[in-house]
């Protein structure tokens, strides 16, 4: 040991666990006040888990009621400390920490990395990974009526009984994804059988409509919501050279966070598949201060790259001249103090500070039963989470006001977003999902996504999902077979595309597009609900339609 970091070696002994260790290592910097924990250049197979009480797993419908979530790393209350992992002369990453995966069909795994309430936390040098791998992949050999057989890479772990959640179909020489996704994460039922010899057959007719032989095909175990590296209520959070090569859903969460950077973080499988993970790749959730992101890689995951956004507050009732009950979906989080708060009315935003706040309960229920797309069934009888805030403001609540008014605090948004020098590719879902405004992206790539490369603007009628991009600029980026499914019925097709759903106010403004190059799509920029609009000096090949104005 030198002054300020700590060998995790020094805490390792032969045939232990290695989260025993690394648990050992983090509590002994947290007594000591160490800043850096020094990890070996290998990969450490995580075993042991922890099970904590949190809600936090409440961010999707279905959720459901659950409390408690295990997790193989737990850092809590933790102050300036760096995991700092190896690298090879070229700055390769060397350090692995592998999680637990039992190959259960559609089923939450531990995390490996679940923070909470930590200040000046860095990861560094360091990848992720589910061991065995939670995707599979290959290649189509033979479509016989409703039975599809694939034979698999070399090296993937699918396994008899597989789930085959998540599909989606590739270009083999080309690896890329040009179509919309077979399967979705909410519900099928039909299993992978094994046929030996890295053979596999499914019976499945929507599947065997889908694809033909010599396609790429990629399909997950499991479609769930769960996180593979969560952070909640954390300050100051940074991701330094780190990578991310499988995950059975999210690959990072950050919730209720305040000030984050990230610089060279990496979410990419290894060359055997096609996928890292069924879900969103980085969830920015109701957080604040400046996020920045440079020279990032997002690769293959559905739904979205980098997704980012708060949740509207529904008022529920006016409790008197300057408090309300309010009610929003999920996750029950705090609010900052002083913290001021945006009422709705159209495309207009007024602005009451908040005095004083309390939860005041919470309610469920039930999920909609909703057809799902693809070969996907909905779950009925599930169960979605609602938390009650009682807020009191230092001055009269607006007038216009009433029960069903939505409402959000400005303490829930970035105050500024920053996205440059990084890559979206091969995404089942938007490159970019962007709800909130005071935000740029540049010099960023957007290559074979499914919706929109980089979709501004709300979305209220399933998750309630907010705010609106007032603010944004989009310059020097690229656009190459974007779009090409819509997200909200006919609209979000393209390589930029702006839609608030669920409004039919101009509630984005103030967007800016400029020095962008679109090639290869049906439709180079979307433009609904939104006001004040600059696009210039773009450059357009074999576009089918420039601009769109709904």
């Amino acid at each position: 040991m030198t002054e300020g970091q700590i060998k995790l070696a020094d805490f390792e002994k032969p045939g232990r666990d290695a989260t025993q260790a690394i648990a050992e290592a983090i509590q002994y910097a947290a007594t000591h006040q160490i800043e850096t924990i020094l990890f070996e250049p290998k990969t450490y197979f995580l075993r042991g888990k922890t099970t904590i009480k949190t809600r936090s797993i409440a961010h999707d419908d279905g959720c459901g009621l659950l409390e408690t979530k295990d997790c193989h790393l737990v850092l809590k209350n933790l102050k300036n400390l760096t995991l700092k992992g190896a690298v090879d002369e070229r700055g390769r990453i060397l350090t692995v920490l592998s999680g637990d995966n039992p190959q259960l069909t559609q089923a939450r795994l531990p995390s490996i990395i679940w923070a909470e309430n930590c200040v000046d936390l860095t990861l560094e040098n360091m990848a992720f990974t589910r061991s065995p791998e939670c995707a599979a992949a290959g290649i189509v050999e033979t479509v016989d009526g409703t039975t599809v057989t694939v034979r698999t890479f070399p090296g993937v772990s699918c396994f008899d009984g597989m789930g085959a959640y998540c599909m989606n179909k590739f270009e083999l020489e080309t690896r890329s994804l040009r179509t919309a996704s077979i399967t979705y994460g909410f519900g099928i039922e039909d299993r992978w059988q094994s046929l030996g010899g890295g053979l596999f057959a499914i019976r499945n007719a929507e599947i065997a409509r889908a694809v033909r032989p010599g396609d790429g095909l990629s399909w997950h175990q499991a479609g769930l919501t769960d996180f593979l590296l969560f952070f909640g209520n954390c300050r100051d959070l940074s991701f330094k050279n780190v990578r991310v090569y499988n995950t059975n859903s999210f690959a990072i969460l950050t919730e209720r966070c305040r000030d984050i950077k990230a610089d060279g973080l990496v979410l990419k499988p290894k060359a055997h598949q096609f996928f890292t993970g069924p879900r969103d790749g980085w969830k920015i959730y109701r957080c604040t201060g400046r996020i920045l992101l440079n020279n990032c890689h997002i690769e293959g995951v559905r739904m979205d790259g980098q997704n980012v956004h708060s949740s509207f507050m529904v008022c529920r009732e006016i409790l008197g001249a300057n408090s309300a009950l309010f009610s929003c979906k999920y996750a029950p989080l705090d609010l900052e103090a002083d913290t001021f708060f945006q009422f709705y009315r159209g495309a207009e935003t007024y602005l009451v500070k908040v005095a004083d706040w309390s939860f005041a309960g919470s309610y469920q229920e039930e999920s909609r039963d909703e057809k799902m797309e693809g070969a996907a069934k909905a779950v009925t009888g599930t169960v979605n989470n609602y938390t009650l805030y009682r807020l009191v403001f230092t001055e009269k609540i607006p007038a216009f006001v009433r029960e069903g008014t939505l409402g959000m605090p400005t303490c829930w948004e970035p105050e500024a977003y920053h996205c440059a020098n990084s890559t979206f590719l091969n995404i089942a879902g938007a490159g970019h999902l962007l709800r909130c405004g005071r935000a740029v992206i540049e010099n960023c790539t957007y290559r074979n996504i499914m919706n929109a490369g980089i979709l501004v603007g709300a979305e209220l009628s399933t998750h309630c999902e907010g705010g609106h991009a007032a603010g944004v600029r989009i310059s020097n980026c690229s656009f190459e077979n974007c779009g090409f499914k819509p997200r909200y019925g006919k609209h979000g097709i393209g390589c930029i595309a702006s839609k608030a759903q669920g409004f039919t106010e101009a509630v984005n403004k103030d967007l800016v597009i400029e020095n962008c190059a679109f090639a290869n799509s049906a439709r180079a920029i979307e433009l609904c609900n939104v006001q004040n609009v600059s696009i210039r000096n773009c450059q357009y090949h074999e576009i089918g339609e420039e601009v769109f104005l709904a």
